[in-house]
């Protein structure tokens, strides 16, 4: 029932007005292909309840964290695969696994793209005006944690555990950061859960994705 949920869903975003984009091109996505501002919740009203607990949230996070914490958040906040090696192991590494690299970053790119569309048409501001690029609503760091902890967890199921757990502290750490609301946070992550969804369907990724798993076997990982 679940499945054929999704499926109701994705089908009735296909055939929505689409979302704003930036448009430099799909790997495995297609464009319009999931409709964002259909499939997410639009973000908390401004001066509203929901909004005043992001806000708190946000704000009991900073205050709470310490210089430790801040530096290993900053530190880890790049969006690579290869972030997962603490949880992987240390052969897990680009140097070391060229296919995955690049299909990796084939799949954080169309989830960027994807993202960015919705930062563009719900334009919501940073928590306390910090200035970036882009909004704040879906997290993009959110969303690449959950889509390369599915696809990874998939390719290295022993590690499973570990890179979930480790996938959730990446997104999470956007708040301590005082980067991101917690509603950032969690659309971000169902935005990166539905992109894996959408890409396994397609033909050329399931071709690229069992290359990877080939090298990975070689590997031994």
């Amino acid at each position: 029932m679940r499945r054929l949920t999704l499926l109701a869903m994705l089908a009735f975003a296909a055939a929505a007005p689409a979302v704003a984009s930036v448009a430099h091109g799909y790997y495995y996505l297609k464009p319009n292909e999931i409709n964002l501002s259909v499939l997410l919740p639009p973000p908390p009203e401004a001066a509203s309840a929901q909004e005043r607990s992001d806000e708190e949230q946000v704000a009991a996070a900073v205050a709470a964290r310490s210089p430790a914490q801040l530096f290993e958040a900053e530190e880890a906040s790049k969006r690579s695969v290869f972030f997962f090696a603490s949880s992987i192991g240390p052969n897990f590494s680009a140097a070391r696994l060229p296919l995955t690299a690049a299909f990796f970053q084939r799949v954080r790119s169309d989830v960027a793209e994807l993202v960015d569309g919705a930062k563009a048409y719900w334009q919501r501001p940073r928590p306390g005006g910090v200035q970036r690029p882009r909004g704040s609503y879906p997290s993009g760091h959110a969303a690449f944690a959950a889509s390369s902890a599915i696809l990874l967890s998939q390719l290295v199921p022993a590690k499973r555990d570990a890179i979930f757990e480790q996938a959730r502290t990446f997104a999470e750490n956007r708040i301590l950061l005082g980067l991101h609301y917690p509603s950032d946070v969690t659309s971000g992550w169902n935005a990166g859960t539905l992109a894996a969804y959408v890409m396994m369907r397609d033909r050329t990724f399931r071709h690229d994705f069992a290359a990877v798993k080939t090298e990975l076997r070689r590997a031994n990982l």
